[in-house]
């Protein structure tokens, strides 16, 4: 049994009242200030597997209730099997990015946050009610302030083409005019990745510009000078994958905060 679960149990029975029942009896039980009584059935019931309802029996919102209370009481009573247990539900029911957020910054689940933030920020601007209140208003703001950054660098990437240096031309014996490589790249880019970055309705992800390099031809671009290319483009991708990872690590700060509080 957990420390805080053991404190709890552990009072002994007092009377400190003449003529009042002593504590832990059926008229005068112990209080678990901050439980109630489902929570703390679907506890029980956990460790009487004979109560417990299968999984397939129960329909998903109830199934969602049940791991939700285990991780509340997992947590309150520093009990690790049970959160394990309770993170498998609702891990495997596949719940919205907004409703795991919200679970995560509950119950300080915070393996759950980089997936859900990289799963919203592309929809920042078109949440409705019901989902901005899940995310909250601090974490929107982390959300909304890394893609506008990540907006900017889209439109920097749709127009800018990595650079190609003489130097480069000099490293590869093939390029044997590199001023035709430049004009390649620089003429292509457009038409070839920042049409398909910008498209309306189906933009191409800046992380998958990458693979996407590796399959497309720059007429009149050197084979060598097309590989350096590539590579050098992997330094626009860390860039972005900076501005997730901060706004991961903004909300995690965050949700620490308020669970400490």
């Amino acid at each position: 049994m957990s420390p805080p679960l053991t404190a709890i149990f552990g009072i002994p029975a007092s009377s400190p009242t003449p003529g009042e029942a002593a504590e832990g009896t059926e008229t005068n039980p112990v209080v678990l200030p901050g439980v109630r009584c489902e929570e703390f059935d679907d506890f029980l019931s956990f460790f009487f597997k004979s109560e417990f309802i299968p999984l397939p029996q129960l329909c998903a919102e109830r199934k969602e209730k049940l791991g939700v209370n285990l991780l509340k009481l997992g947590c309150l009573w520093d009990i690790q099997e049970v959160k394990t247990y309770a993170k498998g539900i609702l891990y495997s029911m596949a719940l919205p990015p907004a409703r795991r957020l919200e679970i995560a910054r509950a119950f300080a689940v915070h393996e759950w946050v980089e997936d859900c933030v990289k799963e919203l920020i592309p929809l920042c601007g078109s949440f409705d009610t019901d989902t901005a209140l899940q995310i909250g208003t601090i974490t929107l703001n982390i959300m909304f302030s890394a893609k506008s950054a990540l907006d900017r660098e889209r439109l920097f990437v749709a127009h800018t083409a990595p650079k190609l240096t003489p130097t480069d031309a000099l490293n590869y014996g093939d390029c044997r005019n590199h001023s035709n490589c430049e004009r390649a790249i620089r003429e292509g880019w457009w038409a070839l990745v920042g049409k398909k970055v910008l498209h309306p309705t189906n933009p191409m992800s800046v992380d998958a510009i990458g693979a996407h390099l590796s399959k497309i031809t720059f007429p009149g671009m050197s084979p060598k000078c097309q590989e350096e290319m590539v590579a050098k483009w992997t330094m626009n991708i860390f860039q972005a994958e900076g501005v997730v990872r901060s706004a991961v690590e903004g909300v995690v700060a965050y949700n620490k905060v308020m669970r400490a509080s």
